[in-house]
């Protein structure tokens, strides 16, 4: 009766363990995104891409526990991307 809480169980660690591989993986593009834009300042597509990347690391390093700390810097780093595009503007 209970048998689809045991498969869930199941998934987990193999579940986690791809939430941290991606959060990896982007945590990297968005170091390089950087410092292309640090290079760049005032480039709006890496401005926007970067964004971008910001948004998808939000629900990856939620679902990941390894990366749910890294979640309160990739906010400031949003709140200083944004008030760098406004500047632009």
């Amino acid at each position: 009766m209970f048998g689809f809480l045991k498969k869930n169980a199941e998934n987990k660690p193999q579940a986690e363990n791809e939430y941290d591989l991606q959060a990896q993986a982007i945590s990297v593009k968005i170091g390089e995104m950087e410092v292309a834009l640090n290079n760049n300042p005032r480039d709006g597509e890496i401005q926007k891409q970067l964004m971008l990347e910001y948004n998808r690391a939000l629900s990856l390093f939620a679902k990941s526990r390894s990366w749910r700390n890294e979640i309160d810097p990739l906010f400031v780093k949003i709140d200083e991307l944004r008030n760098s595009i406004r500047k632009n503007i």
